[in-house]
């Protein structure tokens, strides 16, 4: 996956690019400050995803440049990263076309998963802010386990042979899953976490 990052904080843009480039797949092309530089790069830069941020440099607005992007270069990908809880962002976003759309309360891992997913075709948005960093703070590490299996596609006895566990713990297992994050099925919440970026899907 190529990636063009656009982060008009030097630290941030610079812990982005070392943190990403950590993970197998990923290549970051560029790294601009200005969301008007987007589009000279992608001139020269063979790229997938663009990850921005929606304010940057010269209080330039990311998302008023997502209509030429997508028009110039419709199969890039579009990441936008916002540290502003302000739901007229989101409205924007999907309306001028904007794939996926994260806080930057988020690790790096569920910011991995977010565009690993968008490539693949999804389109992940917040349901409300804070809420997606919470909702599996709660789960125990074999517990987290058992849900990135789910979400990786593995069947309850896959599941039972990998963590050595019998078919018993499993479910009980399950039940405290469903009873601390609220929805009523395994499947729910897997569908949630993968769609929220909670679960790094490969990392199972």
């Amino acid at each position: 996956m190529r990636v063009l990052v656009c982060e008009d904080q030097k630290i941030l843009l610079d812990t982005l690019y070392e943190s990403l480039t950590k993970f197998s797949g990923i290549e970051i092309v560029a790294s601009v400050t200005k969301a008007s530089d987007i589009i000279k790069n992608l001139e020269n830069h063979e790229t997938d995803l663009i990850l921005t941020d929606i304010i940057t440099d010269n209080n330039e607005n990311a998302l008023d440049f997502v209509s030429d992007i997508k028009k110039n270069h419709p199969k890039v990908k579009i990441v936008t990263i916002t540290g502003f809880p302000d739901i007229s962002f989101i409205n924007k976003a999907k309306s001028f076309g904007v794939d996926s759309f994260v806080y930057k309360n988020i690790s790096v891992e569920q910011l991995v998963n977010v565009l690993k997913n968008t490539m693949d075709g999804y389109n992940i948005y917040p349901a409300k802010y804070g809420e997606g960093k919470t909702i599996l703070n709660s789960l125990t590490p074999t517990e987290l386990r058992v849900l990135r299996l789910y979400c990786n596609g593995f069947e309850r006895s896959e599941i039972m042979e990998k963590l050595n566990i019998s078919q018993s713990s499993l479910k009980s297992h399950i039940s405290s899953i469903l009873n601390k994050t609220g929805f009523p099925s395994i499947a729910r919440v897997a569908i949630y976490a993968v769609k929220n970026g909670l679960i790094l899907t490969e990392t199972a």
